[in-house]
């Protein structure tokens, strides 16, 4: 008896599938405040922590470093994001400026909306099952 095989049995390819779908989503919401859903997720977790080393983020984004630095770009030109040496000299802190502030208070409703678009799409009893059976799995962390 042969092993079924097929793109369809692919976990990598139905995760990344199924992530493009939700990033498109987000980003859709969020666009009228300007940001991805990626760049959301940056000044959120500023914002929740109000300062972080560049290496604790990356972590808390399963990121490269080097990846977030240019990720961090846009968001630090457009005002919302200062990184500067730690005192240390070695580090970079990575915080949020008041625009940052004022720009995660802007979003945080279009946020919500696509949160809850998700949640009509797949039932929120399944949304939040899914959520904490990724979030059980720690992949990477």
């Amino acid at each position: 008896m042969s092993t079924p095989t097929g793109p369809h049995l692919c976990y990598a390819l139905a995760a990344r599938q199924n992530a493009r779908h939700l990033s498109r989503l987000y980003d859709n919401h969020l666009a009228p405040a300007g940001l991805s859903v990626s760049q959301f997720s940056i000044l959120s977790l500023l914002e929740a922590y109000r300062s972080l080393k560049i290496t604790s983020l990356a972590e808390m984004l399963s990121m490269e470093r080097t990846t977030l630095v240019r990720a961090l770009k846009p968001l630090q030109a457009a005002g919302w994001v200062v990184a500067g040496r730690a005192d240390s000299g070695r580090a970079f802190d990575v915080t949020l400026s008041p625009s940052g502030v004022a720009k995660v208070v802007e979003a945080v409703p279009l946020w919500r909306n696509a949160q809850a678009a998700f949640e009509r799409e797949v039932g929120q009893d399944r949304a939040v099952r899914m959520r904490d059976e990724i979030l059980a799995l720690n992949l990477g962390g």
